[in-house]
């Protein structure tokens, strides 16, 4: 039976409620816990892989413990990527078997990816997010004059990728981004605001929430803060307003895509620093991309000022962007402002999980 009143709309963060056996007291916990702990071990197995691979690869040095985040670097940026398309299984893993949930209601209020609402509304958050990396770079080429920028101790800006090495990390983030979007939203806007939200039934805290908790593992400089929240933030009121995770990944993917290409072909520059505090808010927690780039050891980082003045520019156009998509749904969808899209009571609860 469904717990929802009838006549009443389940929003999206209350989906873990629709059977009494998905959201008992220690179901979100469970589902979180289910999840991080497959992240640790993929996460773990996948670095012991690599270190195994570049220990036999002729000329490549293994002590990878801390990466340098570099953006030209295709190990970097690959490793870091592909850390981040872990929490894809992790949550699908958190839902199944720690929710004994089916994982359509994670991605929508319609059980099921709504393709037709990114033919709708997608190419909003799409082109939203290109005008957001723009102004992250142009607020970063004006701070820093467009000089290449050292790191304060008489070393100069590094050199710029080469042409095979700019291919490489093109199809690198190809291939890596989308499944590291997926996964971000799945786990911290899906799981995360559903195991919340089963315990609280107003939208602001489960937001607050999945805000808040994506500073973990990162660097906790205002360049990388601010727009790291900003984001967080913009995707957590996305997802509940348009009841699932179909535009809130359709703008971190896209996010991710052109900040990372544009740190790259820019770096050591005022617009790749500003567009690398971008990269920096959109990777997953705990890689080396999660924290700006320091090209040399020990002095003041000079590119400072180009990074918090694009990461303070990218917040402020992400808040801009997130009320216009909200005012475009609301319209299209003939329904309040601050009323999400959700479950109508009257749509049965999909079947339980035999596990």
């Amino acid at each position: 039976m469904s717990a929802a009143p009838a006549g009443r709309l389940t929003p999206y963060h209350r989906l873990a409620t629709l059977r009494p056996a998905w959201s008992g007291r220690a179901k979100p916990l469970l589902t979180v816990a289910a999840a991080f702990v497959a992240y640790v071990v993929l996460a773990s197995v996948l670095l012991v892989l690599t270190i195994l691979v570049l220990a036999v690869a002729p000329g490549v040095n293994v002590a990878i413990g801390v990466t340098s985040g570099d953006p030209t670097s295709p190990l970097d940026v690959g490793l870091a990527l592909a850390m981040g398309a872990m929490w894809l299984p992790a949550g699908m893993v958190g839902v199944r078997v720690g929710g004994w949930r089916p994982l359509g209601l994670s991605w929508s209020v319609a059980a099921r990816f709504r393709r037709e609402l990114l033919s709708r509304t997608g190419a909003w958050a799409a082109a939203g997010a290109l005008l957001v990396v723009a102004v992250a770079a142009l607020a970063g080429m004006l701070a820093g004059s467009g000089d290449a920028v050292d790191a304060g101790t008489g070393g100069t800006a590094p050199a710029g990728a080469s042409a095979l090495q700019l291919v490489l990390l093109v199809v690198i983030v190809l291939v890596l981004a989308p499944l590291q979007a997926i996964g971000l939203e799945l786990t911290l806007r899906g799981v995360l605001l559903q195991a919340v939200g089963t315990w609280v039934r107003s939208p602001v805290v489960p937001i607050l929430v999945v805000t808040a908790v994506v500073l973990i593992g990162r660097e906790l400089t205002g360049a990388v803060v601010i727009p790291t929240l900003a984001l967080a933030f913009a995707a957590a009121v996305l997802a509940w307003k348009t009841g699932g995770l179909e535009l809130p990944i359709a703008l971190t993917l896209t996010l991710t895509t052109v900040s990372l290409l544009v740190s790259a072909l820019g770096a050591g520059t005022g617009a790749g620093m500003g567009a690398s505090a971008l990269s920096a808010a959109t990777a997953a927690p705990g890689t080396s991309a999660a924290a700006l780039a320091a090209h040399e050891a020990g002095g003041p980082f000079q590119g400072a000022d180009a990074a918090l003045a694009g990461g303070v520019a990218a917040a402020v156009a992400l808040v801009a962007l997130t009320v216009v998509i909200v005012v475009v749904v609301s319209r299209r969808e003939r329904i309040g402002v601050l009323e999400p899209v959700g479950r109508p009571a009257s749509d049965p609860a999909p079947e339980p999980i035999a596990f």
